[in-house]
C-alpha cells in the first residue's frame, strides 16, 4: 500500500515526491484541502509537508489527519510545521525562534531510533523561524542541534522532524527510506 503524502502547500513538497519516486516506493498526494478520512484509510503510512505560511484551515485538517493516525496506530511523519502540528495536537508547545533557520546542519541523535541507523549525528537542511519547544507527554525526543531541542521526536509510530530530509542528501534519504520501510 502507498504512502498518503498531505501537501500543505509547501515549496517542497515536490522534493519529497521525487525522494519518494527515486526509492521506488508508490505514494497517494492530497493538497491538504482534498485529503479524505478515506486517503487516509487506504494508504499504509502518512507523511505531513511543512508549509509556507499560517493558515487555520491547515491546522485543523492536519490535526484531524494525526488524531486518524494515532487512532488506527498507522505511522505518521511530520516534516516541519507536521511536526510541529503533531506536537500542538497532543498537548505540545512550539515557540518563534529569534531568528528563522535556513540552511544545512548537524544534528546529533541519541538513542536508537529506526529512523537514523545507529548514526550519532546526520547533517540535514532546515528552513522554519518556529520549533518544538516542549514534547507532549508520551513523546520522546532523540535529536536536537544549536537551534531546536527536538530536532526528532516520536510516539509510538508517531514521528517528526523539524529539519526536511527531502532536502537532505543521503541521510535524509535515508530517514524517508526507513520510515517507508521500517516503522
Amino acid at each position: 500500500m502507498p504512502v498518503l503524502v498531505v501537501d500543505n502547500l509547501s515549496p517542497f513538497t515536490p522534493d519529497i515526491l521525487e525522494c519518494l519516486g527515486r526509492l521506488d516506493l508508490p505514494y497517494v498526494y492530497r493538497k491538504f484541502s482534498e485529503v479524505s478520512d478515506r486517503d487516509v484509510a487506504r494508504c499504509d503510512k502518512v507523511m505531513l509537508s511543512g508549509r509556507r505560511k499560517n493558515s487555520k484551515e491547515i491546522n485543523v485538517v492536519n490535526s484531524k489527519v494525526v488524531r486518524l493516525c494515532h487512532d488506527d496506530g498507522k505511522p505518521l511523519l511530520g516534516i516541519c510545521y507536521g511536526a510541529e502540528i503533531i506536537a500542538l495536537t497532543f498537548g505540545g508547545s512550539i515557540r518563534k525562534m529569534p531568528a528563522h533557520v535556513h540552511g544545512t546542519i548537524g544534528v546529533s541523535v541519541s538513542g536508537q531510533n529506526p529512523l537514523t541507523e545507529g548514526k550519532k549525528s546526520i547533517s540535514v537542511y532546515e528552513s522554519h523561524g518556529y520549533c518544538v519547544s516542549r514534547l507532549p507527554s508520551n513523546f520522546t525526543s532523540f535529536a536536537n542541534s544549536n537551534h531546536c531541542e527536538h530536532e526528532m521526536f516520536a510516539g509510538g509510530r508517531i514521528y517528526g522532524t523539524q529539519f526536511h530530509p527531502e532536502k537532505s542528501g543521503n541521510d535524509g534519504l535515508t530517514l524517508l527510506q526507513n520510515f517507508a520501510t521500517k516503522i
